[in-house]
């Protein structure tokens, strides 16, 4: 007890170091976007905006959360989490709520966990939430890497290019095959004995592994279509091909945790994807900021469920710090 209370300050500071280093970056890289961008050009291109146009993808995202939602169902259901799907959906769109107040998706990713184990299995459940995220990443970056190869003529730098196909079919196949390519691990290894105990049935139910990987896909394709909605609002002609191959690059970066609320890092990524195909920068940063606003719409959707279902986490649970973790 005494070296943990001993350790408490060393862990409060470098708490606040890493939230210390995430605002440096976003501060680092919001300076930079109003200095190499026109102040009065953002100004301009953002009362420009349709709302119309806006509205539209805020109501294909929130169905595009619907279905996210039900891919949960399934992999929570799969090993006795038994819940109505309206019910994985009420908890999912309260976990979009807390994503609001962390770096990345851990803190939603947490409430939800919190919620389908209350009382019970608290640990599967939020193995089912690790697995659902990881599924969804894995399909995420599978989608990017396929648009790079099938549109050769956006030129994206080589290393750049390489590295997403590389890494994006390579962390498909390795989700597909993780239960065999963790077996060369030693038998006693942190990892494997998680992956073996704790997820091993998600990945032994192979019809399982087909449904959630067709609907990850569908709902994925969705969120491209909010951004090609969203690029239309701002008034750029953008193909729908090259919102097919950023987006699933963007929401990476964003969910990365270098930064507050992936600000900075998500405007950053529209001024370096649309103006290499010649969209005005102000435009540009402006795409950005509408997505960022549909995802904090989002979020106050979920803050609205949140309220109406007591507004307070389940209590007298443990704490899922390995999980957390893991997941990280």
């Amino acid at each position: 007890m005494h070296v943990g209370v001993q350790n408490l300050p060393v862990r409060a500071l470098r708490q606040s170091a890493r939230w210390l280093l995430r605002g440096a970056v976003t501060a680092a890289i919001v300076s930079y976007i109003l200095v190499d961008v026109d102040r009065g050009d953002l100004v301009r291109a953002f009362t420009r905006v349709e709302p119309r146009r806006v509205a539209v993808a805020l109501a294909i995202y929130l169905t595009g959360q619907v279905l996210s939602a039900y891919k949960w169902s399934l992999i929570g259901r799969a090993v006795g989490l038994e819940r109505r799907f309206r019910t994985y959906a009420r908890f999912y769109f309260i976990g979009m709520f807390f994503n609001l107040f962390g770096p990345s998706t851990i803190g939603g990713d947490l409430a939800r966990g919190l919620y389908l184990g209350h009382g019970a299995r608290q640990a599967l459940a939020l193995n089912s939430v690790v697995f659902d995220r990881a599924s969804g990443l894995a399909l995420l970056m599978a989608l990017g890497a396929v648009a790079l190869l099938a549109f050769p003529e956006y030129h994206l730098p080589r290393p750049l290019a390489a590295a997403v196909v590389v890494g994006g079919l390579g962390l498909l196949l390795g989700w597909w095959m993780c239960p065999r390519l963790i077996r060369l691990l030693p038998a006693h290894n942190r990892l494997r004995r998680h992956v073996e105990e704790d997820l091993g049935a998600f990945w032994s139910d192979r019809p399982l592994l087909v449904r959630v990987a067709a609907v990850s896909l569908v709902f994925h394709l969705s969120q491209v279509l909010v951004q090609w909605q969203l690029t239309r609002a701002a008034g750029a002609a953008v193909p729908l091909s090259y919102c097919l191959l950023y987006h699933p690059l963007i929401s990476v970066m964003t969910a990365l945790p270098v930064s507050v609320g992936g600000f900075g890092v998500r405007e950053g990524g529209y001024l370096y994807f649309l103006t290499r195909i010649d969209i005005d920068d102000s435009v540009a940063v402006t795409v950005g900021l509408l997505w960022f606003t549909v995802t904090l719409l989002g979020g106050m959707v979920g803050g609205a469920v949140f309220v109406a279902s007591g507004a307070r986490l389940p209590l007298g649970v443990p704490r899922p710090a390995p999980v957390g973790t893991t997941a990280s």
